[in-house]
């Protein structure tokens, strides 16, 4: 395997069919850029900025998230099956409309009262 290494620099990159197993990418601004089909399983992603990104078809298996700012963020047809959510702010979350922070408030007041 080859290794190029790129610093200081400025390129707009088409990369079609490439192995690019165990690379490193840091200080990188690929804003506006589009991932098709791409392969990040046991990546690790820090201090990443997807703001106004779009997701579609994206498998996040057994994943772990820490420190994620979801703020105004949407899912749709998304699969939870096993989502766990803890130690969160879930202010102004609703899940199909249902303010989650309200849920939860009545069911910790029910539990706390038996």
């Amino acid at each position: 395997m080859n290794t190029i290494n790129l610093s200081n620099c400025e390129h707009t990159i088409e990369l079609l069919n490439v192995n690019m197993q165990e690379s490193s990418l840091e200080e990188v601004d690929a804003s506006e850029s589009t991932l098709n089909q791409v392969n990040f399983s046991e990546s690790k992603l820090e201090k990443v900025k997807f703001d106004k990104s779009e997701f579609d078809g994206v498998s996040c298996q057994e994943a772990n998230m820490v420190s994620i700012n979801l703020f105004n963020t949407t899912l749709t047809r998304s699969n939870l099956h096993n989502l766990k959510i803890s130690s969160c702010n879930y202010e102004g979350m609703t899940i199909e409309g249902i303010e989650v922070f309200k849920l939860l408030q009545a069911y910790q007041k029910q539990n706390s009262a038996v």
